[in-house]
């Protein structure tokens, strides 16, 4: 039987994801992501289909993006859950990847915290800042109340301003309580306590300015261990929900955000990668990082904020640019030593000044612009931009600290 792929989009939230299966981003997303494997591979939206190939990134391939997903059978998910195993769709065939068990016990983002932890990732200013609530303490809410504004009161001011409680099973920055000036006895956080208990838990921590978000994408094989196969800086709306992504590539086909701290992030989302693959994991994940504006007003980087244990936007845009990069050297030249700018888009706006269209017509014959949709008719139009120009310099910005232990 072919390879099919489930698109279980937000799965790890459980069964709702079914309601957002025909929205617009998601099933561009999951059209993009099947494009990563060999043709033939079946993708069981509510009406299974097998998207045509993008003209744009030349012929047809004969394989996938990356070998290890050469090895993929059966039907592979998004994210493997339970719920996933019993969808109709995949009609008792066996899920391919890592036990739904051990993909809830990694993606947990107290995981991460406590791998950030013990490995001294943490920037110096939020080192003990961070607390973590098992279930079983939200749903007593009257002593996590007062273990919350226990902990609030031991803040420096600055982290007491504004402060927020989020799941620790979630995507794209859902279900967050914001608090401010140290209040945690609202009836929204008191309200809010059952659900997250639901989720999982959840995180206390201050709410920070962020001034860039990136990423980590990593692939742990039980056997060759831990391969980076793309750092990049994210785009994402105020709700925290991914729109594209933007960074650099060399002639070799590695990515990169381009960001001063390259090494630091990439290193510090390679060692929660081992911390999984010690748990038991393996398959395709990411690291979320950011920068955000420390209590001095300076930049700061915050490498780990959380592992998601399953494919990601990020696996997808670093799958593409695998399947453009020969055109990109053809057309634009890409020699040993040299970096050309790249953006990604889930949708690009003809009408943005500031959207992939506009820039490829101001770079004219220093960019390559490929559009990615085969479908004229699809509320989305995914693109990739590769240019010769056009990429900001990164901001300075200060280490997490890990200069200061060596």
């Amino acid at each position: 039987m072919s390879l099919a792929l489930l698109p279980n989009l937000g799965g790890e939230e459980g069964p709702g994801w079914r309601a957002f299966g025909d929205a617009p981003t998601v099933r561009t997303v999951a059209t993009l992501w099947s494009l990563l494997f060999a043709p033939g591979a079946e993708l069981l939206h509510h009406e299974p289909s097998r998207p045509a190939w993008p003209e744009g990134l030349g012929p047809a391939p004969d394989g996938a993006a990356f070998a290890w997903l050469e090895a993929c059978e059966g039907v592979v998910p998004w994210i493997p859950t339970q719920d996933a195993a019993k969808d109709r769709r995949v009609a008792g065939r066996a899920l391919f990847g890592c036990s739904p068990e051990l993909v809830l016990a990694v993606h947990d983002k107290g995981f991460a915290h406590a791998v950030a932890e013990k490995e001294r990732l943490l920037p110096p200013p939020l080192r003990g800042l961070i607390e973590v609530f098992d279930p079983e303490e939200l749903r007593e809410a009257d002593s996590a109340i007062a273990r919350m504004e226990g902990v609030l009161r031991e803040w420096p001011e600055w982290a007491r301003r504004a402060f927020v409680l989020k799941p620790r099973i979630g995507t794209s920055g859902r279900g967050r309580i914001a608090g401010t000036d140290g209040r945690a006895d609202t009836p929204s956080l008191r309200g809010a306590l059952p659900r997250l208990a639901g989720r999982g838990g959840a995180l206390l921590e201050p709410w920070l300015e962020r001034i860039s978000d990136l990423s980590v994408q990593l692939h742990i094989d039980r056997s060759a261990g831990v391969t980076v196969l793309a750092s990049l800086e994210q785009e994402l709306t105020t709700a925290g929900r991914i729109v594209g992504h933007r960074g650099e590539i060399d002639s070799r086909g590695r990515i990169f955000s381009g960001h001063a701290v390259e090494e630091e992030l990439r290193e510090s989302a390679a060692q929660v990668a081992v911390a999984a693959a010690a748990r038991g994991f393996f398959g395709p994940c990411g690291v979320d990082a950011f920068v955000f504006r420390g209590p001095d007003g300076e930049a700061v980087l915050r490498p780990v904020v959380e592992l998601n244990a399953r494919f990601t936007t990020g696996t997808v845009t670093a799958g593409l640019i695998r399947r453009a990069l020969g055109r990109v050297k053809r057309e634009l030249g890409l020699s040993p030593g040299e970096r050309l700018a790249f953006r990604f888009r889930l949708d690009d706006d003809p009408e943005d000044p500031d959207g992939l269209e506009a820039a490829a017509l101001r770079l004219a014959d220093q960019a390559l612009l490929i559009p990615l949709s085969t479908d004229t008719a699809a509320a989305a139009r995914p693109r990739l931009l590769f240019s010769r120009t056009g990429r900001m310099p990164p901001a300075a910005i200060s280490s997490s600290g890990k200069a200061e232990q060596k």
